[in-house]
């Protein structure tokens, strides 16, 4: 998306009024899953990352987490200016490599330190969900201040409406809203005394000189953390093989018990449900950016998608009964509807 004069021109007046120097480059960053509008800005000692968006609440989540998890020691970006009407903001630039370009990498070098950036990733996590929980003005969440109930439904009803319906797949109404009620109250038997990242995914971790920063955590709120560590493990295009997965859980696992040793207990035992839940909502995503707004990159996300499902359907079961919905989830990647998407996304996109 283009940036247009006025949001470039105070893009510059902030960035001058927190550097002192002039605007020598400006690019635009590529839209994500967002609508935010994202530049780089360079003078001639100093760079920055700007932001616009016109939902001040978000913003105000975002820079009140930051300058939280910074007095923590959490890597996370310093907020650098904020402009008067609050819809634009700076923070720091992390550069232009995040976790997902390393992990799609076919360099030796890159094969070869994957593990240990990784491990380092996997050791912040619980860091920031502990230790970034604590003394958070939870007041900023938005647009809930836990990932309870409420916040499952949405999402369970975001996969529904922007992918089930759309790729025609069958199912009983009723019995499906009825499991998504048992699923969601089986999954808010598990703690929210946690910061949740919300969105803990490869394109969220930067990378600057091999050690991590994180961004895109405007969405956080309460809850378990297991879901986080599934954003991450089961992001369809990250291509984490079985035993990576199972290495980097089991780490996970032992740095999460070192706060407290029965919170592993509790991973063990939400963690598929989690997995699950991710999974539906990142397909929701998919649904709408890609096969209502025709985004190509979402529409490539999809058949790594349906693969991944297939894995974790294979390799857990849930503890609740949710028979329509286990149902949905194994018959989705086979329907025909499903079939023929991809068959298209295939023939237009690769």
């Amino acid at each position: 998306m283009e940036i247009d004069g006025y949001v470039k021109e105070e893009f510059v007046r902030l960035f001058e009024k927190w550097s002192g120097e002039t605007v020598r480059t400006i690019s635009t960053i590529p839209e994500s899953g967002s609508y935010r509008l994202y530049a780089r800005l360079a003078g001639d000692t100093k760079n920055a990352i700007a932001v616009f968006y016109s939902d001040l609440r978000e913003n105000e989540a975002f820079i009140g987490f930051a300058r939280h998890f910074r007095q923590k020691g959490l890597p996370m970006p310093e907020i650098l200016e904020i402009s008067d009407n609050r819809e634009m903001y700076l923070q720091e630039d992390f550069g232009n490599t995040d976790l997902f370009a390393l992990l799609q990498s076919t360099e030796d070098t890159d094969r070869i330190r994957r593990g240990e950036v990784l491990g380092r990733i996997i050791d912040w996590l619980p860091k920031i969900q502990v230790e970034g929980h604590q003394g958070l003005d939870y007041s900023l969440a938005y647009p809930r201040k836990s990932f309870d109930k409420q916040s499952m439904l949405w999402d369970l009803n975001y996969f529904k409406y922007n992918f089930l319906k759309l790729v025609k797949l069958p199912f009983d109404e009723q019995a499906l809203e009825d499991d998504f009620h048992s699923f969601s109250d089986f999954l808010c038997l598990a703690s929210q005394d946690f910061f949740l990242y919300r969105d803990f995914q490869s394109r969220n971790i930067m990378l600057r000189d091999g050690n991590p920063g994180f961004i895109d955590f405007q969405g956080g709120r309460m809850g378990f953390p297991a879901y986080d560590l599934a954003s991450l493990l089961y992001d369809a295009k990250a291509g984490f093989s079985a035993d990576e997965r199972s290495h980097l859980y089991g780490q996970y696992r032992e740095k999460l018990a070192s706060y407290r040793d029965e919170w592993s207990g509790m991973l063990d035992r939400f963690y598929a449900g989690f997995i699950l839940i991710r999974k539906m909502q990142a397909l929701g995503a998919f649904g709408f950016r890609g096969l209502i707004e025709k985004k190509k990159s979402f529409l490539l996300s999809i058949p790594p998608a349906m693969s991944n499902l297939e894995q974790v359907t294979a390799a857990f079961r849930l503890e609740c009964t949710v028979p329509e919905l286990w149902k949905v989830l194994c018959e989705l990647p086979h329907c025909p509807g499903m079939k023929r998407v991809i068959s298209e996304i295939h023939k237009n996109h690769t």
